[in-house]
This record gives structure tokens, C-alpha cells and sequence, in this order.
């Protein structure tokens, strides 16, 4: 059930924690006892576990909440305490529980590890997972969700199983037809050698090489249907199509003219030449064509492209200038942006050539500022349950639609881990907004008057809203 561990320090990750305040990977308790079964079945429901940390206060710090080492009983007895609770849990919940800090003021880590056998419930029957900071009950609706991946997962390893019989019994059939038209066809040689006497039996022999071919004829299609009934990938075809656009990549690579056509942004067109194949149609080639063209593309052009995701801390001076510098380009903020930028959650970077050439940030704004910018939007939603704001996001003009952008955010976001999201953008920058629509966000209240573009208006998005604000 579970490893104790005893560290002589703070262990990184926990370090990390308490940086980060309460979130939905983590919780702090002041004393062992404050664990409760509904904040390990919250962690085990959830998609990424959590950690709890027992010894732990809570306090502000540049508007930022941030856990505090105060210290706890740390004996067998607390331990095996918290243990019992994790059994309690129906199913018991697996757990990991770590002494940290011995040298000084001890504290426990339990960790909570996703369940493979969710979903759990409390001793008293609750269900429940972690959302934000906090625990929420689950919904029906999510409840029965977890229910049917779980017995999905064990319906899938099942049919596995009997798909992986099925395929060796047709692969079987194969190599039997195969081994007969091999029989055949030494046979036909031998009736040649005697065809001045024997042309009955070369005919019979021919007739029946042709039953055989029809024969492996409709076992491939009998194959292929069971592939389709199903939806599972037919390997051969798999196989084929690979080998063709690798085939297509390695032409364009071979050839220097074709290679730079295809690197400078140029189409090539299909001429109808591929192998004489069931598996591989016009259509095919002319859609495999182009995918080898993109793949050469985009491989050259991202080799020129690298995005940087860091903590504001962790940048240097010249990083905060640059970064201050290109979204002061893009004129969404007003003066003051580089010391701003330096207590951001995260920063993100895209750089072309080691010349920055666009940004994006995660924020982790105060409490007001969020009240604020929910107040203009004539929001219903609660500012609180979004910790996070998607802000400073600019690229050069030369570099969009590329992907650049998609691919720093993408980076950027996984900080927030499960965290509700929101973000601003003017109503005028349709880029901006189907940007925000494409990350799944969604606008939400009323546009309101932009204070540093008065001619403008401005738009709230939010992202992984609450679930229990979506049933308001």
C-alpha cells in the first residue's frame, strides 16, 4: 500500500509545491489529521494524482499565495494513521508516503498516484476529484463516465485478444494458399517438360492454379472486411502507405531541385506513377504525395524555430528586455510591462534564427485584477476559480501561420496543469480570437470599452470552466 521514505531535506518537487501554492496537483495541511479520505479519492479519481503536504500553512506573498513549512508529528502512529484512511477508500486508494525535512522542521508527503482502478468513494459513499484547489463532488454524468472506461479498458484488452487470434488464423490461411500455389506452380513446370503427352493434366493444373488465385483473391477481401467491421488498421495497408510517402521523401531529398522547390513553399504534382497495388489508389498516392511534401517542408523550416518555456525567475536580464520589448511591438500593454513580465507565472518564447520573434505568458494575477476584468465583462462566473491568465501573446507578422504560436502555447499551458483559464483580446483582432477558439477556450459576458485603445472594445475567454459553475 504504500513506501516510507525518510529524507534529510526538502525534496525538489516539494520545494516546487510550496512555490506554487495550492493547485490541482497539490494540497497543504497544517497538521496530518486535516488528511481526509475525500482529499485522497479526489487525487486518485483525478487524471494526474496529486500530492498532499501535511506540516504546511498557507501565505501570501506578492499577492501570491505560497505554502509555509511549519513542521508536524511525523511518528509511525501519524503514519499508519493516514494509511487506514487510504484503505477505508472503497476500493483503498494506493499511496506513497515520504518524510521530508528531518533536519530541521519535519513534514509527510503523501503522494497519491491516478487510480487504475477508479472510480473511488469515501467510507460514507462519496465520490469526488480534485477541481483547482479544491475537491468537488463528481457528477453523475462524470461518475458514469469513469465507470465505462473502466469496463471499457477491459472489454479492449479482451478484444484484443481475440482480434490478435483472428489475424494469425487468416495469416495461417495465407501461407497455407500461398504454400499450395507454390505447389502448383512446381507441378505446372514439370507437366510443361512433359507436355507432349500430358496436356490434360497441364489443363487441370492451370484450372486449378486459377481456382487458387480467385480463392486468395477473396481471402484478402474477407481479410480486408474484417479490418473495416471492426476499424482496426489493416497492417498491410499501413505498411504500404509508409512506405510509399517514405519512398516520396526520399526522392524529394535525393533530388536537389526538388528539394529546394519543396523547402521554398512549392507543390509537386502527382503523375500517376505508384506500384501496381490494391492497397494503394490514385487518390492515395495524390494524398501520400502530399504529406511527404509537407513532412519535407515542415522539417526544414522547423529546425530554424525553437520555443522556450520558462519561469520568470529563471530568465536573464536580456530575456526580461527582449520579451518587454516584443510585446511592447505587438502595443497591447502600457509601460511597466518588463517588471510585470518578471513576476509572471511563466513566459514563453519564440525564437527564429536566436533573434526572439514572438511571446506569450502565463499570468497568475491577483485577486482584484481578476475581479476587475470579470466585472467589466458583466461575467456570472466566480473570477476566483480562474488562477490563470493567457496574456502577451504577439508574433511577427512574418511568422504567422506557421504554427509557432500553437506550438509555444501548447508548451505554455501544461503549467496551469487542470486550472480554469481566461483571457483578453480585443474585439477587433479576429486573429487573436480564432486563435483562442481553436485552444478551446470560449467567449464569455460582454465586450467592454479597451482602456488603452478607447476606439476599441475588449473580449473575455475562459477555458475548462468549472464544472459546477457550467450547471448554474
Amino acid at each position: 500500500m504504500a513506501i516510507k521514505k525518510r529524507i534529510k531535506n526538502l525534496s525538489k518537487l516539494t520545494r516546487e509545491l510550496l512555490a506554487e501554492g495550492e493547485s490541482v496537483r497539490s494540497d497543504f495541511k497544517r497538521l496530518p489529521d486535516g488528511i481526509s479520505a475525500d482529499d485522497l479519492v479526489a487525487f486518485a479519481n483525478s487524471e494526474a494524482g496529486g500530492q498532499i503536504l501535511a506540516g504546511v500553512d498557507e501565505q501570501v506573498v506578492d499577492k501570491a499565495q505560497i505554502g509555509v513549512v511549519r513542521g508536524c508529528d511525523v511518528s509511525d502512529a501519524t503514519v499508519l494513521q493516514v494509511l487506514n484512511k487510504a484503505v477505508s477508500c472503497i476500493p483503498p486508494v494506493s499511496i506513497d508516503v515520504y518524510i521530508e525535512n528531518l533536519d530541521d522542521k519535519p513534514i509527510l508527503r503523501v503522494e497519491v498516484p491516478p487510480s487504475q482502478t477508479k472510480p473511488h468513494c469515501t467510507p460514507k459513499g462519496v465520490y469526488c476529484r480534485r477541481d483547482g484547489s479544491r475537491n468537488r463532488p463528481l457528477h453523475p454524468s462524470e461518475l458514469l463516465r469513469l465507470f465505462l472506461d473502466s469496463e471499457a479498458s477491459a472489454f479492449a484488452a479482451r478484444f484484443e485478444v481475440a482480434a490478435e487470434r483472428i489475424t494469425d488464423e487468416l495469416s495461417s490461411l495465407e501461407s497455407s494458399l500461398d504454400s499450395s500455389i507454390r505447389s502448383m506452380s512446381d507441378q505446372l513446370g514439370w507437366a510443361d517438360s512433359q507436355l507432349g503427352d500430358t496436356e490434360s493434366t497441364l489443363a487441370r493444373i492451370q484450372g486449378l492454379v486459377g481456382k487458387l488465385t480467385i480463392d486468395t483473391d477473396n481471402a484478402n477481401s474477407r481479410l480486408r472486411a474484417l479490418f473495416r467491421q471492426d476499424k482496426r488498421e489493416d497492417p498491410v495497408r499501413k505498411r504500404t502507405r509508409l512506405q510509399y510517402v517514405n519512398g516520396r521523401i526520399k526522392e524529394i531529398r535525393d533530388d536537389e531541385g526538388l528539394f529546394a522547390h519543396v523547402v521554398a513553399g512549392g507543390q509537386l504534382t502527382y503523375k500517376g506513377e505508384h506500384p501496381e497495388d490494391s492497397d494503394i489508389t490514385d487518390e492515395d498516392a495524390k494524398q501520400l504525395l502530399q504529406i511527404a511534401v509537407r513532412h519535407v517542408h515542415d522539417t526544414e523550416r522547423d529546425k530554424k524555430y525553437q520555443i522556450v518555456v520558462k519561469a520568470s525567475e529563471a530568465c536573464s536580464d536580456d530575456e526580461l528586455d527582449q520579451f518587454a520589448a516584443k510585446v511592447a511591438d505587438g502595443g497591447e500593454v502600457a509601460d511597466g510591462i518588463r517588471d510585470r513580465a518578471k513576476r509572471a507565472f511563466r513566459l514563453g518564447f519564440v525564437i527564429y534564427d536566436n533573434a526572439f520573434v514572438g511571446t506569450a505568458a502565463l499570468k497568475k494575477p491577483a485577486a482584484s485584477y481578476r475581479a476587475k476584468v470579470f466585472k467589466k465583462a458583466s461575467s456570472q462566473l466566480d473570477p476566483a476559480a480562474y488562477p490563470y491568465e493567457l496574456g502577451w501573446i504577439f508574433l511577427d507578422v512574418t511568422h504567422r501561420k506557421k504554427g509557432q504560436m500553437t506550438r509555444l502555447i501548447n508548451d505554455l499551458l501544461p503549467a496551469a496543469k487542470d486550472s480554469a483559464l481566461f483571457a483578453t483580446t480585443r474585439t477587433s483582432n479576429d486573429i487573436m480570437r480564432e486563435m483562442l477558439t481553436q485552444l478551446k477556450f470560449s467567449e464569455h459576458g460582454t465586450e467592454y470599452r479597451s482602456e488603452q485603445n478607447p476606439e476599441d472594445t475588449v473580449r473575455l475567454f475562459v477555458r475548462n470552466t468549472p464544472q459546477t459553475q457550467k450547471s448554474e
